[in-house]
């Protein structure tokens, strides 16, 4: 994956360890250096289909993401439903440290365009929310945030009573 960027060559890598997971096959992630996002997503759709990648991928992602933060969720979803954006200073105490890693990264990489303050933080709260950190504020809610709120989460609850009842 050598013509990647390190942020894409990490985004594949990270597919590749959770399809391994789940039982499938990684290579469906090719190592071929020019593949793009869109040609990794039009794999994940035609070999799982979109039910397994939201089921497995998506959503095992974001819960595994969210298992050391209780109540995180419930914050977030509260907000949403309320139709409200989280203070900064709260959403701040919700992210999860940065790891060794990601600060190196930072001094490496610096932001390359500095009209573009939507830095994003390798949190699963930015999955959700748009922040300017230049300014120091939420910005608003992102489409992912509105998908899963509004068509994953009813989805899950349904399968869930389904396999109850």
């Amino acid at each position: 994956m050598g013509c990647h960027s390190w942020k894409q060559e990490s985004s594949f890598c990270a597919v590749q360890t959770l399809l391994k997971e789940i039982g499938q096959d990684s290579a469906i992630i090719s190592e071929h250096q020019k593949d793009t996002y869109a040609m990794v997503t039009e794999n994940l759709l035609a070999k799982l289909g979109i039910e397994m990648v939201v089921t497995e991928i998506v959503t095992g992602e974001v819960k595994r993401q969210f298992e050391h933060r209780p109540g995180a969720m419930d914050f977030l979803r509260a907000h949403w439903l309320t139709g409200t954006l989280p203070r900064w200073q709260t959403l701040q105490s919700l992210r999860a440290l940065r790891t060794l890693k990601q600060r190196f990264l930072d001094g490496v990489e610096p932001k390359k365009d500095t009209r573009d303050n939507y830095r994003p933080t390798s949190d699963i709260l930015d999955a959700f929310i748009a922040v300017n950190t230049q300014y120091n504020y939420v910005h608003g809610w992102t489409v992912f945030a509105g998908l899963w709120f509004e068509e994953i989460e009813p989805l899950l609850k349904e399968v869930v009573g389904e396999h109850i009842a």
